[in-house]
């Protein structure tokens, strides 16, 4: 009777156990299926299908090291369906910088918006939460991760201040933007990219108005760049097959505007313009040539032009060509996507999402650099660790000849 007491007594404790678990698993308005702790608590998640712990360490940007130390692995390397896991980040819903939280969306958030204010693609907060069509609904709880972040420089800042921000050393941001030729000549509105630190100590985001989290909080208004995608247009002039490409200098450019976007070199770009006495003074209105050929065929390691089609809009032709919807509006700022308007594709930096048997070799193969540099630029845990569902960060790489899309 009494060991009939006793697995009477395990069954129930059983079922129990796999009730709360479905419970949590079917929680509307939750943006990824895992327990929720109070706030203050660490982290907890429930492992789904296809999930490993180098997943984890990209989300909550957290080294392997201290997920093993926070979980009773028997080993780290297998890992199942249902498994509960420990992340040794403390639950938080303060916009941090550095580390990830949780937001509740307010009623009137838009996906893009909603980013700026948290200096993000929206293409990785989408990713991470598995939103539909960017569809925000107001009450659910999406999931911040801990990065990588696009800081758009403001009047005064310099790469050193920026790196201050994010508590971060200069050379992290050095390296994760190969078009930086010099640290000491950045401008207003030009976009930085901010690699994931691991680790890191929360930073709460300050200086740029950011997206305030917490049921009956409105929204304030996004950082300088974050809207940008309302309102983009052409910044270049096709001038026929063939021809180099010329552009119109507009207020706040310098030549760093060109090289990132076009993906040359700056002595390149002297070298095709014998009138420009001074490569650190150029001014609104002047006529610069790019020493790169006018192309309408897709690159993703040039530049190119696109025919706007009637149904497209800045989300939807960045996903086209694994962008951020960012990255496409600032290469054309001042007018709106139309159907039959001819927009810039920048060289880069692209977005790609990883697909079931890709390796970083195989990644790196198509956009012209080594699978050593794309895991290096995406601060990956080795070489080797990579998962389908990752969303890779691809830098630009400066004079390159064209990659068709395949």
């Amino acid at each position: 009777m009494k060991k009939r007491s006793i697995l009477l007594a395990s069954i129930l404790g059983g079922l129990l156990a796999l009730v709360c678990l479905l419970g949590l698993a079917a929680r509307p308005g939750v943006a990824r299926a895992a327990a929720e702790p109070q706030t203050g608590a660490f982290i907890t998640l429930t492992v789904q299908a296809g999930d490993n712990l180098s997943k984890y360490t990209f989300l909550y940007g957290v080294t392997g090291s201290q997920l093993v130390a926070s979980n009773q692995f028997k080993d780290p390397n297998l890992i199942f369906p249902g498994q509960v896991i420990v992340v040794p980040v403390v639950k938080s819903f303060t916009p941090s910088l550095t580390t990830p939280f949780y937001y509740v969306v307010q009623a009137g958030d838009q996906l893009n918006v909603l980013a700026g204010g948290f200096e993000m693609d929206p293409g990785i907060i989408a990713t991470d939460n598995n939103l539909q069509n960017n569809v925000l609904v107001a009450g659910s709880t999406l999931f911040i991760p801990a990065g990588p972040h696009r800081h758009f420089v403001a009047p005064g800042e310099t790469l050193q201040s920026i790196a201050a921000r994010y508590g971060a050393p200069v050379s992290l941001l050095s390296s994760g933007n190969p078009g930086v030729t010099n640290p000491n000549a950045i401008f207003s509105g030009q976009p930085i990219f901010i690699p994931i630190q691991y680790g890191a100590q929360p930073v709460p985001i300050t200086g740029n108005p950011a997206p305030t989290a917490g049921p009956g909080t409105p929204t304030t208004t996004p950082v300088p760049g974050a809207t940008a995608t309302n309102t983009p247009a052409p910044t270049a002039t096709v001038v026929g097959a063939g021809n180099l490409i010329q552009v119109t200098v507009r207020a706040g450019e310098s030549l760093v505007t060109y090289v990132e976007r076009y993906g040359v070199s700056g002595w390149r770009i002297t070298a095709v313009n014998p009138l420009l006495l001074n490569p650190n003074l150029i001014f609104p209105g002047q006529v610069l040539n790019i020493p790169v050929a006018v192309s309408f065929t897709p690159s993703r390691t040039t530049p190119f032009f696109y025919g706007v089609q009637a149904g497209d809009t800045v989300d939807s032709i960045a996903a086209k060509f694994e962008m951020g919807p960012d990255t496409v509006a600032f290469a054309n700022p001042g007018t709106a996507f139309a159907a039959g308007a001819t927009v810039l594709i920048p060289a880069g930096p692209h977005l790609y999402t990883v697909k079931a048997g890709d390796t970083w070799t195989a990644i790196a193969g198509r956009y012209g650099t080594t699978g050593v540099a794309l895991a290096t630029a995406n601060k990956a845990p080795d070489a080797n660790t990579i998962f389908a569902g990752q969303l890779i960060f691809v830098p630009i790489q400066l004079d390159e000849n064209p990659a068709g899309f395949n």
